[in-house]
Formats: C-alpha cells, structure tokens, sequence
C-alpha cells in the first residue's frame, strides 16, 4: 500500500453475509495504512457484532438508521487520509483495486473524485459511470420500452469505452475514492437523502472542487440487488431524493 494514510467506510444493514464478504475483501488487500471504518445503521441483525466477531477493524454502531449518506457522514471528523472510498457492503475488491486508484489521483491532482469499472459477479460490465441523471433517463431504467433505450444507454455513457479512462457526471455510490479534504471541505453527503441520488449529490459537489473520473485500471465486483425495481417502498424512496436532486441541482427533461 501507499505510505501515506487511506480509509474506508462501509455503511451495513441487513445481508451480513454480504457485509461479511466485503470486509473481508477490504481488508485482505489492504494494509496498516487504510484505516476500516464500518458504521452499523442499527440494523435488526446487529451486523457489526457478527462481524467483531471475526475481524479487527473499526466500527461505529448507531441508535437509528440514518440513511447510506449521513451513514458515511459518521467518519467525517476522525478521518485523517489522503484519499477516503466510500464502499457498498456487496462488494468485493481485488489486491490492485485500491492502489490503482491512488495512484490515478496521485497522478491526476485535478481529479476530486474516481470511481472504478463495477463487474457483475459473471464479468460482464456494470454501467455505473454514467451522465447526469434526467427524468426520462430515470424512467428508461424502470420501464424497458424499444424507443427508451437510446435515452437509457446515453445515461450509462454506453457509447465510451469502458477499458479506458473518461470524465464522468456521476460516481456510484457502491464504490468510490474522493480526496478526503474535499469530503471534508463538502461536508460529506446531503444529509437531506436518505437513500438514492445522493452518490449524483456529491458527485456534482466534488466537481465544484475538481473533475470526475472514471477509472477502468482498477475494477471491483458489485453484487447488485436491484431492490428498488421490486419494493414499492425503495421506489417511493428514489422519487423523493430524485425531487431533492432536481431542486437542487436543476431539472433535466432527457
């Protein structure tokens, strides 16, 4: 590893054998010089006890489930690194991941924030580098009609290469590195997001600071799980942060 300090964060509740499989990827490549920090959202299976159990890192536990971002926004003032990743507990990285990425934001001061290729668990490629969110952009990812996929793949950024490097809008959430000083300068994620949008949210703020990068030298797989297409709820959920974003940041028809 580098010889200055890396940290990563990784937000948990519910599917502890997939929380189980992350930590143990990070932190099996990896060394003393990144700092773990996983931050239990008072899930209802006390993940962080089941993983205390097998693995010495650091953990916060909360009273309430706060959401993905104000989650990350835990570790805010007690990490001291160059470089922090914000982690989905369905990931599993490799023992070049984290250094690739380092040295690509070693190499590129302007770059505020990375984010890696995602593989689906068979190595197809997930398409998470993707242009700013809009309405019809949204809707093409939830209803799969002939004449929206121009729309949808437009968003995915489809038509680049995905072995080579590109500046992006969007940074997924289930794997990013951002400079910790502008994590810190940024406040971190919106706290108005509890779920979804809010890896779009800091994206555009971290671009305020420098650019934003796509980063295929350094891959990691994603155990997507989809839920939103399957729960009413999580649906209602990525409607209202969608609102939050488009307040924020402007609307976008297509």
């Amino acid at each position: 590893m580098k010889d200055y300090k890396i940290s990563g964060s990784i937000v948990v509740y519910n599917k502890p054998d997939d929380a189980y499989k992350t930590v143990e990827s990070v932190l099996k490549n990896t060394d003393s010089n990144f700092s773990l920090y996983v931050i239990d959202n008072a899930s209802p299976e006390n993940i962080n006890w089941m993983l205390k159990q097998h693995f010495d890192t650091n953990y916060i536990d909360l009273d309430e489930n706060v959401g993905f971002g104000r989650g990350h926004n835990q570790v805010l003032d007690v990490i001291d690194s160059k470089y922090h990743f914000i982690i989905n507990p369905d990931i599993l990285v490799n023992e070049n991941t984290i250094n690739n990425l380092c040295d690509f934001m070693d190499a590129h001061p302007d770059v505020s924030i990375a984010c890696p290729k995602v593989l689906h668990p068979d190595g197809t490629v997930q398409y998470i580098a993707k242009r700013r969110p809009s309405l019809m952009a949204l809707v093409s990812r939830r209803i799969h009609l002939p004449f929206l996929k121009k729309i949808e793949d437009k968003y995915l950024a489809k038509e680049m290469d995905q072995d080579a490097d590109f500046e992006v809008d969007f940074c997924t959430g289930c794997f990013t590195v951002i400079r910790t000083d502008v994590f810190k300068e940024i406040g971190g994620f919106d706290k108005d997001y509890f779920l979804y949008f809010e890896d779009a949210d800091i994206t555009m703020k971290a671009k305020q600071k420098g650019k934003a990068w796509y980063v295929p030298s350094a891959d990691v797989i994603h155990f997507w799980h989809r839920e939103t297409a399957s729960s009413g709820s999580r649906f209602m959920t990525q409607l209202k942060s969608m609102f939050i974003y488009f307040k924020k940041w402007g609307f976008k028809l297509f």
